[in-house]
């Protein structure tokens, strides 16, 4: 029972010191000077942010789609009735 104890009591503090030190890295990062690499890799995270498709628009272009398709469905359909089909064996 006691050896339990011991067990869990390290598991928590080696668990909060790893925590600790997660945070402590993550405010260090924030206050490092930025490098020109660094710089161009977020400026091309930001221009891929801002091409990203919103639903918006990939539901503008479904429908678009759709009614293109439909027309093409309607053309083939008026071509088919107007020109009999006609086989020619030979």
């Amino acid at each position: 029972m006691k050896n339990r104890k011991i067990s869990t009591s390290i598991l928590t503090v080696m668990t909060t010191v790893l925590l600790s030190l997660a945070g402590g890295l993550a405010m260090a990062a924030d206050s490092a000077p930025m490098t020109p690499e660094l710089a161009a890799k977020k400026e091309t995270v930001r221009k891929q942010q801002e091409q990203r498709i919103t639903p918006e628009k990939r539901k503008a272009a479904a429908e678009a789609l759709k009614a293109e398709r439909l027309k093409i469905h309607k053309a083939r359909q008026a071509a088919k009735q107007s020109t009999p089909v006609t086989t020619d064996s030979k």
